[in-house]
């Protein structure tokens, strides 16, 4: 999932994202991971061998938490999490959701008050190293609802570095997104523009996209992020990598940390492909939802509408949540 995901992502990357990945295959085909060297070993020789991937064996929901930081290479302190999604498949019903949360929605952060969602990582890391994604991760549950499984942390480069593991990602811009005050990662300005149509991004040009928000909102780049997960699933799909993704976990190792076992992201990767696309519900927790407000300190926030962010929860986790 930039501001990934990314994601996963969740994006992407969620991907990311993905979340990508994710939120991204991120999310939906299992490329979050931060391997030891035995995982990374098993991994390799899993693809070497032709052997299958390990089976998803739980018939429960699992729901990933999608990270996305805004950390610039050098940087120690805690960084926030400037792109939280949540991803969950349902082996039940083959069917699969993506819940986009923006950075400043006003919160209850456990044993710290209200603060800002994206907050709630960088809290726990100074609370205690290694803190960040559980503070995280409570933080979502008591705002949704419904429990988080696992997560997935990527930065900057990782996010780079997976799309350009999969040769670049199609999207098809809607309109016109021109950003005169892009912040690059030594924290320089630079202008990007993106001609509307059907187009190839390499990874630096897609951390662009899902991270500019000047030429919309916040809420815009959720969005965006949301369809590059989408664009990043399709593309793996059509390009058959499943059979790959032992080699791909292994070259992203040292770029993204999660509490998924290699065996686990393998068996999600083998039950998300089955998965249909029109079986995916993507929503954002966006402005019809959400009420502008600045607090007494002077911080720019959005106030969450919570019955109707129950009833994206609904319509995300469906009648199993």
């Amino acid at each position: 999932m930039k501001r990934a995901l990314v994601l996963f992502f969740i994006a992407g990357l969620v991907c990311v994202p993905l979340v990508a990945g994710a939120a991204v295959y991120l999310f939906l085909d299992g490329a979050f991971t931060k391997l030891g060297v035995s995982g990374i070993t098993t991994a390799t020789r899993l693809e070497r061998s032709g052997l299958q991937s390990p089976e998803w064996s739980s018939k429960s929901r699992v729901t990933i938490l999608l990270l996305g930081t805004d950390q610039r290479e050098g940087e120690t302190a805690p960084p926030r999490t400037d792109t939280i999604i949540v991803a969950t498949l349902d082996p039940e019903t083959k069917s699969a959701g993506m819940l986009s949360l923006p950075r400043d929605l006003w919160v209850t952060v456990p044993g710290h008050g209200n603060d800002r969602i994206n907050s709630a990582y960088e809290l726990g890391e100074l609370q205690r190293r290694g803190g960040g994604p559980e503070l995280a991760r409570k933080t979502v549950e008591e705002l949704l609802g419904v429990p988080v499984d696992h997560y997935a942390l990527i930065g900057f480069a990782g996010f780079q570095k997976l799309v350009d593991q999969v040769g670049g990602i199609v999207v098809d811009v809607e309109r016109p997104i021109k950003d005169n005050e892009y912040p690059d990662q030594d924290y320089s300005l630079r202008r990007i523009f993106f001609q509307p149509g059907l187009q190839r991004l390499d990874g630096e040009q897609a951390l662009w996209y899902v991270r500019t928000r000047h030429a919309d909102s916040d809420f815009g780049r959720a969005r965006r992020q949301q369809q590059f997960i989408m664009g990043l699933r399709r593309q793996a799909l059509q390009l058959n990598l499943l059979p790959k993704a032992p080699s791909i976990l292994s070259a992203l190792s040292d770029t993204i940390k999660t509490d998924l076992r290699p065996s686990e992201i393998l068996g999600l990767a083998k039950l998300a492909k089955d998965i249909d696309a029109g079986a995916v519900t993507s929503r954002v927790v966006d402005e019809s939802i959400t009420q502008h407000w600045v607090t007494p300190a002077g911080a720019q926030v959005e106030l969450p509408d919570k019955t109707a962010v129950k009833r994206l929860v609904q319509e995300v986790f469906g009648s199993r949540a």
